[in-house]
């Protein structure tokens, strides 16, 4: 009876210190939610959408997406508000060169408060 008893103890023991089957970290790294490189890839779907962009369009789009949303990120932190509109109009300016004029005209009109 001895031994039936320590027997039950040590399997509780054993199960409540072994590890759960669920991983504590995720083996695939992911993108916060917040960062420049995902919000750049949501709004690059949208742009893709509403701008009908072709393959080549879209990949130049989102790395202008990518940057632009690091530099404002940064401006931000470092409270640079003040080249927020020299910066504004640079990534317009380099949409320009990837996008039609019809496309830049409807991403003005879809994309107001880019």
């Amino acid at each position: 009876m001895k031994n039936l008893s320590l027997l039950i103890v040590l399997i509780i023991t054993m199960f409540g210190c072994a590890p759960g089957t669920t991983p504590t970290t995720s083996s695939t790294p992911k993108l916060s939610e917040n960062s420049p490189e995902a919000e750049a890839r949501n709004l690059t779907t949208k742009m893709k959408d509403k701008l009908l962009l072709d393959a080549a369009q879209e990949d130049k789009i989102l790395m202008i997406n990518v940057v632009n949303n690091k530099v404002i990120k940064r401006l931000r932190e470092n409270n640079e508000t003040d080249k927020l509109s020299s910066t504004k109009e640079k990534f317009h300016n380099e949409l320009k060169a990837v996008l039609s004029e019809s496309q830049f005209s409807k991403f003005l009109v879809e994309f107001p408060g880019l």
